[in-house]
């Protein structure tokens, strides 16, 4: 079996598991700059070899090079980025050689005894302290209501209208950058309040609520002034500048740009969505509506929102904020 065709088949055994576009990319890339930096790898290698290049050793090495060998340790946000990047890796990793047993290439997978806790977390904890996981209420409010200005100001300008909706639309909804991206004009329902037809991480097709007191009348500006151009150009809700929806790069670059601008220090996606799920129990919601909100396939990568039980008493604040 050559280097390409085991990598083939890998697509597919993770396709056959599941797991999502953007997963099966990023999965797929990891592995091939893995290759790419092995000594021994070409593409002519014996299939003997190519698995003697997965043995516990050489993988293990690897990722304790990786982790080694990252400089930016002084920046929180940075540094966490790179643990989260470096789990996935394993991730990945770790389905390969799960696809290497089921070959029966390989006898067990390693990764499955490996402690990723000692190795990921109490690092992280140890070196970004000062991390924040989600922005506090108060916090929000301001960011928020700076944002609203700044797009007052220039909101005749695509652009930074686009950006600005854009970290808009992910505090109020919680949605993955990569969903955020697909959204089309047709299944914005302002009479239901609601957004049909959202493709979730596992290709699951959600309806999502338009928060009306902030998102819904920011929405209806932004489509009285760009709608029909965005009609007539694609139908999606946001656009790159040659006419193609954004992808989640765009979406990193205005989250990073906007948090760094208007909170002093750069943050990403993800901790807003984890900002909307602290929100959502703050007011009330249980554990499995959260789940259900944020598209979790298991409950326990929703239970991290418990710890807003002791904030519960700060919720006025926030119930202003969302209130009708």
């Amino acid at each position: 079996m050559s280097c390409d065709t085991y990598l083939k088949n890998y697509k597919s055994f993770l396709e056959l598991n599941g797991k999502s576009k953007n997963t099966i990319d990023l999965y797929l890339r990891d592995i091939t700059f893995y290759l790419q930096n092995c000594e021994k790898f070409n593409k002519d290698i014996s299939p003997k070899n190519f698995i003697l290049l997965f043995n516990k050793n050489k993988v293990l090495n690897y990722f304790f090079f990786l982790k080694d060998s990252y400089k930016n340790k002084d920046d929180g946000v940075a540094i966490n980025k790179f643990y989260r990047t470096l789990s996935r890796k394993l991730s990945g990793f770790s389905k390969f050689l799960d696809f290497l047993v089921r070959e029966k290439e390989i006898k067990e997978n390693f990764l499955n005894g490996f402690d990723r806790s000692n190795f990921i977390k109490k690092n992280r904890e140890s070196i970004s302290r000062n991390y924040t996981k989600w922005i506090p209420e108060q916090e929000l409010l301001v960011f928020v209501g700076n944002l609203i200005d700044l797009l007052e100001e220039d909101s005749q300008s695509y652009k930074v209208s686009r950006d600005i909706m854009i970290v808009i639309m992910l505090i109020f909804t919680g949605l993955r950058a990569s969903e955020l991206e697909n959204i089309k004009l047709i299944d914005i329902d302002f009479e239901e309040n609601l957004i049909h037809n959202v493709t979730r991480k596992r290709s699951v097709i959600s309806e999502i609520p338009i928060e009306r007191s902030y998102l819904k009348p920011l929405m209806i500006n932004y489509l009285n002034n760009f709608g029909k151009e965005l009609k007539d150009k694609s139908g999606y809700l946001f656009l790159k500048n040659k006419n193609t929806k954004i992808d989640r790069h765009l979406v990193y670059r205005a989250v990073s740009k906007y948090s760094k601008k208007m909170l002093g220090r750069q943050i990403h996606p993800h901790i807003l969505r984890h900002t909307f799920a602290t929100i959502m129990c703050v007011n009330g919601a249980n554990i499995s509506d959260v789940r259900d909100m944020l598209d979790h396939k298991n409950i326990s990568s929703t239970e991290l929102y418990e710890h807003v039980n002791k904030i519960k008493n700060k919720s006025e604040i926030i119930n202003k904020f969302t209130s009708d």
